[in-house]
């Protein structure tokens, strides 16, 4: 059984066709797919038919989209030849040993695996403001810290090709939407260091600094809302109980914090449980408890202090933010 090596292409060069050759010598199964490609390029593709199985399209539908094609079509016509999947990018952005090294890490775990990039070495600035706010929002939203969460030099099990077909997105953003279901829904993924690699300064990069960047912070912030909701409900519910001195209001917090954070099990369970039957660490449920543990004596102290209660419902959401940052980079939820 083959790894198969799996190529979004749009608007390719000679690098391509090294990359191609190459792989082919190396023993991996090749698929590329022309995500609508200039006609100027159709000879690249020909020349790569050679080598790899070419697939395409007419119009450009963007990366997300054209890898997802590709899984589609690894997974109809070649999951009697190949076991595994990795993904690369076909610019020479990564290098064919790391391609060879997620390859056998990938078998070996039999899992998801992510390459990742030393991004504190001196990287082009539109690739460093993207990466770096993707960092932290992920962080943010899921407790887990990435290092590197857009690199796309990663490995699949093909058992997993119609699950990544039904990840929603068709752009840049899609990558970080594998990865954020892949967190929901409790399932490993193992990172590996690769090197860092920006050709020519990145200038023939397909990705749109703002547009692209608004993209994946959007799908990233979809992800958090729930969290969000549940917390603001939270606060505003303490708001109101102790505005309107509800008797045995002592009583009515611990209700309302057992149900909220109960509320935050089920929806965690119900989007991991169902597919894959993981169960959700102990630990994330001892995090979520100090988080509105804090956030509600941020509460009382500005009630007891006589202080807007408001402003302290916005602190203390904004603390949440900051503790789940810190959990995060701190590693208690998993680090990768």
């Amino acid at each position: 059984m083959k790894t198969a090596v799996l190529l979004p292409v749009y608007n390719p060069d000679e690098k391509f066709l090294r990359l191609v050759e190459e792989l082919d010598k190396r023993g991996f199964k090749v698929v590329a797919v022309n995500d609508g490609s200039l006609e100027r390029c159709d000879e690249f593709f020909r020349r790569a038919a050679v080598y790899a199985d070419v697939i395409g399209y007419k119009i450009n539908k963007g990366k997300g989209y054209a890898l997802k094609r590709g899984f589609e079509y690894i997974g109809n016509n070649l999951s009697d030849e190949v076991d595994y999947i990795v993904t690369a990018d076909s610019d020479g952005q990564h290098a064919l040993e790391d391609i060879e090294r997620v390859a056998k890490l990938t078998r070996k775990t039999d899992g998801i695996v992510l390459g990742m990039r030393d991004l504190s070495e001196k990287i082009p600035i539109k690739s460093r403001i993207g990466n770096d706010m993707s960092k932290i929002v992920y962080t943010i939203v899921t407790g887990v810290y990435l290092r590197d969460n857009q690199s796309g030099l990663r490995g699949f099990p093909v058992r997993l090709c119609m699950w990544l077909q039904d990840i929603p997105g068709n752009k840049y953003e899609y990558e970080l939407n594998v990865l954020v279901t892949a967190h929901k829904e409790g399932m490993k993924v193992t990172g590996i260091d690769i090197k860092t690699i920006y050709e020519n300064n990145n200038k023939n990069t397909h990705f749109r600094p703002i547009k692209d960047t608004v993209r994946i912070q959007k799908s990233l912030w979809a992800y958090g809302l729930i969290s969000a909701l549940l917390y603001t409900l939270y606060t505003l519910t303490i708001s109101i109980l102790v505005w309107f001195e509800i008797p045995y209001f002592y009583y009515w917090l611990i209700g309302i914090y057992v149900w909220v954070t109960a509320m935050h099990s089920v929806l965690n369970v119900f989007s991991a449980g169902i597919r894959h039957r993981q169960k959700i660490s102990v630990v994330y449920y001892v995090t979520c408890s100090i988080k509105y543990i804090i956030a509600t004596l941020i509460m009382l102290l500005f009630y007891y202090q006589g202080w807007f209660m408001f402003l302290g419902g916005v602190l203390s959401l904004f603390m949440i933010l900051v503790l789940s940052y810190v959990f995060g980079r701190s590693g208690i939820l998993g680090k990768v």
